[in-house]
């Protein structure tokens, strides 16, 4: 896990500093060393400050900054893969590296035992004269999230998982083409303007010459046909798949954490991987007396589960806001209001000196655990139900994956989606959808995850628990409203301002602004106009914002 950078002049002129900018910027996302490659001198330190810059020139720069979480002390990147034939960049983790490294080592020299390295001389073995296929052949065979970047010298490759777990943003300015994990290091070197992100399954290749794609439908993972008809089948072949999927996540990890709201996705996670042998602790965070708190904490006495409990009040959520803007990249309530008790439990953990931290998204979107996918089952029938919760899942590397990625790496620990491995996600999406919601009754939705809940011990008392949206079971939303008010920003105030929220932001996120105000109340999930000022006020003041927006929001304040 960590943080990859780079800049590509199409004039071929000298790009090595905007690469150390750019890096620096990102130093919180690798504490454990950084390195670069630029031009053709090579450099590795223990931060970014330690690297040899005065031989950082040449037209194609990239640059890493590590947190070491496979391989220990010695494995800083870059590596060089096949003797020299390939320079590779990677953030994220290859989980069968062991399976792989024994068919590499007789013919190149190893270095470290990393995943990383492997990949590097896996991508060489595969190059000919065309960078995108011997990188398109490595990862096929890697099973792993990642966000990776390449060069043979003469361009570069990057390249982000399918399912896009680990982000990649680009970015263009005059004769320069840059990218990085966070949009924060592109900023840094004036490019604030049409910043894209990388798509899920997408080959960029970048020359001085021009940029070509390539890119991998990620909804081809994701069956369209049922494939399991059988309950009894659907619980065997689900706990088999999330069994393996937590095994290689919690593999060499003397403790994880978890992040734990007291619902059942979560909850499962916890189990499974206690099951497996791991040593855990549950981190949750919430305002005092909400339903995640009360919850989190009967469940861990009953269930013997280690869990620290952070209880906000409504000043600490108004000191978090700006931190939070900052870190996320965002300032949408919907975006900010989930991320606060996600925010406090990461910080608890690293102040554990937590390493890795396992997180329960994805399940929702697995078997059907929004309120309105019932409405859509009832209304519109199943194979509508199959293809908005296919769009929810495929959507999540924006809405959900690269938030939480970044507040986890504003920490400098690493966030592993046990639900989102590929072999989950293909028993899941295959299981008959009648299994998950059962149209005309009040039963609990995503059945078939609640049934292995209680097969793997959990009570059903919390197996059946209704779902609750992160920010109402934390209790966030409605201090939002509060905080707004308080620094005198109404409802009759927006109005006066002639302000709307949704133009104001540039993009909907979530299954909620697709589906939820369709099937279900409106005003529950658009986002209020005075709370959407108030934080763009934040945004506005603590200079969180690229040139258009404050432009934009100077005038609404003034």
């Amino acid at each position: 896990m960590c943080g990859i950078a780079g800049v590509v002049s199409r004039e071929k002129t000298d790009v090595g500093p905007e690469l150390r900018t750019m890096l620096e910027v990102m130093h919180h996302r690798g504490p454990n060393g950084a390195g670069y490659v630029v031009g053709n001198s090579i450099s590795r330190g223990n931060d970014v400050a330690s690297l040899d810059w005065e031989r950082a020139h040449g037209p194609i720069a990239l640059g890493h900054t590590r947190l070491a979480v496979v391989g220990g002390p010695v494995g800083t990147q870059p590596f060089i893969g096949g003797n020299g034939r390939v320079t590779v960049l990677h953030n994220g983790e290859i989980y069968n590296y062991t399976e792989l490294r024994p068919h590499l080592e007789g013919k190149y020299t190893f270095t470290s035992r990393t995943d990383s390295e492997v990949l590097a001389h896996l991508i060489a073995d595969h190059y000919i004269d065309d960078l995108t296929l011997a990188t398109e052949k490595a990862l096929s065979q890697c099973d792993g999230v990642y966000a990776v970047a390449a060069t043979d010298g003469q361009g570069v490759i990057i390249t982000r998982d399918p399912i896009g777990v680990r982000q990649l943003y680009v970015g263009q300015k005059d004769h320069l083409f840059a990218f990085a994990s966070e949009k924060k290091s592109l900023w840094a070197i004036g490019i604030e303007r049409r910043i894209q992100r990388l798509l899920p399954g997408q080959f960029l290749a970048i020359y001085p010459a021009g940029i070509m794609s390539r890119y991998h439908d990620p909804a081809e993972l994701v069956p369209d046909h049922v494939s399991i008809a059988d309950q009894a089948e659907a619980v065997r072949a689900y706990r088999q798949a999330l069994e393996a999927a937590v095994a290689k996540r919690i593999q060499n990890q003397e403790r994880i954490g978890i992040i734990f709201s007291g619902g059942i996705d979560s909850l499962l996670i916890a189990q499974v991987a206690r099951h497996l042998g791991a040593n855990i602790t549950c981190y949750t965070a919430g305002h005092t007396g909400s339903s995640d708190l009360q919850s989190a904490a009967a469940i861990a006495r009953e269930m013997g589960l280690e869990l620290r409990t952070v209880k906000l009040t409504e000043d600490d959520v108004f000191k978090l806001i700006p931190k939070i803007i900052h870190v996320i990249e965002d300032r949408s309530l919907g975006q900010i209001e989930v991320a606060v008790p996600v925010f406090a439990a990461v910080r608890a953990a690293y102040q554990d000196n937590q390493l890795v931290l396992l997180t329960g998204q994805g399940a929702d979107e697995l078997f059907g655990g929004y309120p309105w996918y019932r409405t859509i089952v009832e209304k519109e029938g199943y194979a509508q139900f199959q293809f908005r919760m296919k769009d929810d899942l495929l959507h999540l590397y924006k809405e959900t994956l690269e938030r939480e990625d970044k507040i986890a790496m504003a920490h400098s620990i690493e966030l592993r989606v046990p639900y989102l491995d590929p072999q989950v996600i293909s028993v899941a999406m295959g299981i008959a959808p009648e299994f998950k919601v059962f149209s005309g009754n009040n039963s609990p939705d995503k059945h078939i995850h609640r049934e292995l809940s209680v097969e793997e011990g959990i009570s059903p008392q919390w197996a059946m628990r209704p779902k609750e949206a992160a920010q109402h079971g934390a209790g966030i939303h409605d201090l939002f409203d509060a905080l707004a008010e308080r620094h005198g920003f109404s409802p009759e105030l927006a109005k006066q301002r002639g302000y709307s929220a949704e133009a104001s932001l540039e993009e909907k996120l979530g299954s909620s602004s697709r589906y939820g105000y369709r099937y279900g109340d409106p005003e529950m999930w658009k986002p209020q106009d005075h709370v959407q000022l108030f934080l763009d006020s934040i945004a506005y003041e603590c200079d969180l914002l690229n040139e258009a927006e404050r432009t934009k929001i100077e005038m609404l304040l003034s």
